[in-house]
């Protein structure tokens, strides 16, 4: 076994593979030192190229850095291909080397004995070696390539010149190749033409579109332009009005994006649209914006070339609509109720009611002076400005409805004017759309204490200009002399007094003429409604509170807290209003049971659901049932209203009734005085005029004194079951008067009822017409013709008080018929109208208003045709009245 030869090292192959493994590891290391640089100088270039500074550079420079970078590369790879193989001693070398075992056994193996060395103990010694060796062999390995770059760049430049390209990658996407082709493109149009380029349209948020990507930078740009507008296929874009194109473009260097605006069927663009001037865009990257305001074509424009280009078709933003769907409502209490329906495309933003002054066509004119009043003089004070009043918006932002807005409006200074009207509503945009001006007559509060009403009216005279300051201050000093047994309230004695003071020792400026008439204002509505006024006016301001609470989002907090507040400012309310009624409710309930009623348990279960639904966050429902609340309050006040209206119409009823008695004994003592005077005098010359006069009396005499039941007269005048006066059918003239007060006394007592009639209506609140004043005069003349026997002059002006009694009657009809229709036009659900009777919009009367007539009302119809058959028949009378029955007799 010892004798046996080795194989050389060249026959043994595993030790090949390791001195081949060996020589690549060299060549590995040698090349890894080398490619670093290589790799290096590419992402230099890459990096600059991701960046844009080709397109910063101008030609020549551009070439010059080309060319360096193309030289160190071309340099740098030939060195690297000047790498060699290592021979094969280098190889063991290397394999000794990094295994690490001592004496070198790969090359001591190799070697051999010279030819000399036979002695065969020599030989022995050399073949034990050689075993050794071979053994050792065996334990050799190549290892692997170590580099060791770290001791070139000890900072590890070449980490971050790896992240630096991963991230220019990553930024430019697809982009990165024509980054790098803009490196060899030396003309300065070419390297524009081919871009990055992004566009988007983003339309205005109020309404609620999302974004539209045009273009996102993956095209390229460098072929042909990324969108058409003359392309076959190029649909318009639709784009809501004031939608905004923003256009970003990445490496256009010194030739910056633009955009050309063609509009529809033009034949030039617009001016150009550069990037702002104080826009700081990113280096290599510039952006441009406009606002799309018609249909047509915008390009994208850089260094002369079309780089994109898109058809818009904009969708026009329509200013807001808004329009009355009733008629406007007036309460009593000087409110005023409007209805009106509003719509936008993208919904209303506000709403708001304008009023202007009706300009007076007959001032100035000196035909109608005459009818004017006198002409102060001095500077007036500008006018008050008119009331800013907001309207109410339909629930949750709609982009159509209808709505509803009260306003209390009876405290400024333009209540019970005529003005014009116009609704005006307002988008997100700015639009304004209006609703064409219509006149109305501003609501005012209604006043029935006289010194109330006495406070109101020097307001207006205040108002309507305050030159009037003087004659006012007269009044109220004048109202304010003798406070005793006539203001007992001091809340309203001192503020009076305050006024006096205010208007007689200050200059009327703008700001005291303001606080005189607020002060008169509240000072009436203290003599009014005692402390209703001020319980209602807390009420209105919480309301108005939360109203805003709710709209700008208030916490649910400050909903409770402000809830609490109502409960106990509406309990205030009704306590005070139950104590200023009394017990007039109870009275009318029999009256109208169809009025609409609120309870406390209906106020306090809709503030429940108000606060439920504010919590939950149905702020806009929440809205909406305060605003049903402050209706059903309004009506509630309106109804109060109606029934003091009502009564206050029962009384006139019953004033007009007793004037129609008086009107019936003064036609009675009119006939009786005719007729002495006939018998005294020759009828065809005394009897011309009283027969004309007489004609015209039955004429206006009988109205009043149809359908009066027997029984209705209180005073002891003639009794008016006879039609026809104060004798019992059949009585020849003045028998009926037989031993009874003469003429001249009955016409005194007749005088003293009619003077009584009106002291009883001014207690009472209501106000004698003057014609009432005039007809005592009258009949105070025909007294004394009376007691002289000048039957004549007494007859003319007993005709004359019946004229004016019949006049005054006929105002306060007017003023009856007037406050029926104000009140119908403050509440539309009236249930009678100022007669007492029910209106036919409260459903069918089912003819429980109709009254039959009965027997009584039969046998009065009949002796009245009676009565006129009887004297058309009388060939004395005089022919005007004969011709008057007569078309009485035929209209029957």
């Amino acid at each position: 076994m010892a004798n046996t030869p080795l194989p050389h090292p060249v026959q043994n192959s595993a030790f090949e593979a390791k001195i081949r493994k060996a020589r690549w590891a060299v060549v590995a290391e040698q090349a890894w030192l080398r490619v670093w640089v290589l790799f290096a100088i590419a992402a230099v270039f890459l990096v600059l190229s991701i960046a844009g500074v080709w397109a910063l550079l101008g030609p020549t420079t551009h070439k010059i850095v080309l060319a360096l970078f193309a030289a160190a590369l071309a340099g740098w790879i030939g060195y690297v291909l000047q790498i060699r193989l290592p021979s094969r001693e280098e190889s063991i070398r290397r394999i000794e080397a990094v295994s690490g075992i001592p004496h070198r056994p790969a090359t001591s193996y190799e070697d051999t004995l010279t030819a000399s060395a036979t002695d065969p103990s020599t030989q022995a010694i050399w073949s034990a070696h050689r075993q050794r060796m071979a053994d050792l062999i065996a334990k050799l390995r190549p290892g692997r390539p170590e580099p060791r770059t770290y001791r070139f760049d000890p900072f590890a430049v070449r980490a971050l010149s790896v992240l630096a390209v991963v991230l220019g990658i990553a930024f430019a996407g697809r982009g990165t190749l024509d980054s790098l082709a803009d490196a060899f493109r030396f003309d300065r149009e070419a390297s524009t033409i081919n871009q990055r380029l992004d566009a988007w349209l983003t339309p205005p948020a109020y309404t609620g579109r999302p974004p539209l990507m045009l273009v996102d930078g993956s095209a390229n740009t460098g072929a042909a332009p990324v969108a058409a507008a003359d392309s076959p296929d190029a649909k318009p874009l639709d784009v809501p009005e004031r939608s905004v194109l923003i256009v970003r473009s990445t490496g256009t260097g010194k030739s910056n994006i633009a955009l050309e605006v063609w509009p529809a069927g033009a034949k030039e663009p617009l001016p150009a649209i550069e990037p702002a001037a104080d826009a700081k865009p990113a280096a290599g990257i510039t952006e441009v914006r406009t606002e799309i305001r018609a249909s047509g074509t915008i390009k994208a424009i850089s260094a002369g070339n079309v780089v994109a280009s898109w058809p818009i078709n904009m969708i026009p933003d329509n200013a807001p609509g808004i329009a009355l769907t009733k008629n406007p409502e007036r309460t009593s209490k000087g409110a005023l109720k409007l209805t009106y329906f509003v719509q936008d495309d993208y919904g209303v933003a506000s709403a708001e009611v304008k009023f202007a002054r009706k300009k007076d066509k007959d001032a100035g004119d000196p035909s109608t002076a005459w009818a004017r009043g006198e002409e102060l003089k001095g500077p007036r004070p500008p006018f008050s400005r008119p009331p800013q009043l907001s309207l109410r918006l339909p629930n949750g932002n709609a982009k159509s409805g209808e709505a509803f807005t009260y306003h209390e409006i009876g405290s400024h200074p333009w209540s019970g004017q005529t003005v014009l009207m116009t609704l005006e509503a307002k988008d997100v945009a700015g639009q304004v759309g209006q609703s064409p001006a219509i006149e109305i007559v501003l609501p005012e509060r209604t006043f029935t204490k006289p010194l109330a009403r006495a406070l109101i009216e020097q307001r207006k005279l205040l108002i309507e200009d305050p030159r009037y300051s003087e004659r006012v201050l007269k009044a109220l000093i004048a109202l304010t002399a003798a406070p005793e047994g006539f203001i007992d309230d001091p809340r309203v004695y001192l503020p009076l007094r305050a006024t006096v003071h205010r208007l007689a020792g200050r200059q009327l400026t703008r700001s005291v003429l303001d606080e005189t008439i607020d002060q008169l204002w509240h000072t009436a509505l203290r003599i009014e409604d005692g402390a209703l006024s001020d319980a209602e006016k807390n009420l209105r301001d919480i309301q108005d509170k939360l109203a805003k609470a709710l709209e700008e989002g208030a916490s649910d907090e400050e909903i409770r807290q402000l809830m609490q507040e109502m409960r106990e400012a509406f309990r205030e309310f009704a306590e005070q209003m139950q104590k200023q009624n009394g017990d007039q409710n109870q009275q009318q309930a029999g009256n109208d049971q169809n009025q609409e009623q609120m309870s406390a348990e209906d106020i306090d279960r809709m503030m429940r659901e108000m606060e439920q639904m504010a919590e939950n966050g149905l702020r806009d429902q929440a809205k909406e049932m305060l605003a049903q609340m402050q209706d059903m309050m309004e009506r509630m006040q309106q109804g109060q209203q109606n029934q003091q209206q009502a009564k206050q119409n029962q009384e006139m009823q019953n004033a007009m009734r007793k004037m129609g008695e008086v009107a019936n004994e003064q036609q009675d003592l009119m006939n009786e005085t005719f007729e002495q005077q006939q018998q005294g005098k020759d009828p065809v010359q005394g009897g011309k005029n009283t027969g004309e006069q007489t004609t015209q009396n039955l004429r206006n005499g009988r109205a009043g004194q149809q359908g009066q039941q027997r029984g209705e007269q209180q005073d002891n005048g003639p009794s008016s079951g006879n039609p026809l006066g104060g004798q019992e059918q059949g009585e020849a003239p003045g028998e009926g008067q037989s031993g009874k007060n003469s003429l001249g006394q009955r016409q005194a007592q007749l005088r003293e009822k009619l003077a009584k009639l009106q002291k009883e209506m001014r207690e009472r609140g209501l106000e004698p017409s003057e014609q009432l004043g005039e007809a005592e005069k009258s009949m105070k003349g025909a007294e004394e013709s009376l007691e002289q026997g000048d039957l004549d002059q007494a007859n003319q002006q007993q005709a004359q008080a019946l004229e004016q009694l019949r006049e005054g009657a006929e105002q306060m009809a007017q003023q009856m018929q007037q406050n029926g229709n104000q009140q119908a036009g403050e509440n539309g659900e009236n249930s009678r109208d100022p007669m007492g009777r029910p209106q036919r919009s409260q459903g069918p009367d089912q003819g429980r208003s109709v009254k039959v007539p009965d027997q009584i009302d039969i046998q009065r119809a009949r002796e009245v045709l009676e009565e006129l058959r009887k004297r058309a028949g009388d060939a004395q009378r005089p022919q005007l009245e004969l011709d008057y029955i007569d078309r009485l007799l035929r209209w029957n």
